[in-house]
């Protein structure tokens, strides 16, 4: 069977075809809903983030730089709408509480799921004491595996603010890691 490239669908969803409009999201709808969900801290909301972002991909589709990669843009109009959305919710001190469930990647084996689910608790903890900023630039490169530049170009900002945002993550988790569980820093420093 022959598949379409992405070239194509996006041509063909820019003249209305929405079959091709889903066929070109398909492949990146989990890792969206992941995004928002680790930007937001809940699921609804994240749900909420994605259709918002799905509406903005579809309406400026025409807008597209062809030659650009498609999954850095759609990934940067997923982090803007999340943005947006927490700004008009304000519910930062929420989101902090909220911050207990994580978006796990599934495993195909459960026992490492389980030796896992603690330490990702814990990093999840610390994750909601990061400005959306960092938290955002944190995901997208630990998380996601996007590159520095990757990062900057779906955040909208150069790529040495990037990795100063990236600093500024780690070492706030590492901070926050050692008040919350100094038992475990002195374990990992051995």
């Amino acid at each position: 069977m022959w598949m379409k490239n992405e070239e194509e669908l996006v041509e063909e969803a820019i003249e209305g075809n929405e079959a091709s409009f889903e066929l070109l999201l398909r492949p990146y709808r989990q890792g969206l809903l992941s995004m928002a969900y680790r930007m937001t801290g809940d699921l609804e909301e994240a749900k909420e983030v994605c259709q918002e972002a799905m509406i903005k991909i579809y309406k400026y589709l025409h807008r597209f730089k062809r030659g650009k990669r498609f999954k850095s843009w759609i990934y940067r109009i997923t982090v803007n709408s999340a943005y947006d959305f927490l700004r008009r919710k304000k519910k930062e001190e929420e989101l902090i509480e909220k911050g207990k469930r994580f978006a796990f990647q599934t495993s195909p084996d459960p026992e490492e799921q389980l030796l896992n689910k603690e330490s990702r608790a814990r990093i999840e903890a610390c994750l909601q004491k990061l400005s959306p900023k960092e938290k955002a630039v944190f995901l997208l490169r630990e998380g996601e595996g996007f590159s520095v530049e990757e990062a900057s170009e779906i955040l909208g900002c150069s790529s040495l603010s990037v990795r100063t945002h990236l600093s500024r993550a780690r070492q706030k988790i590492r901070i926050q890691f050692a008040k919350t569980y100094p038992g475990i820093q002195r374990e990992v420093k051995r």
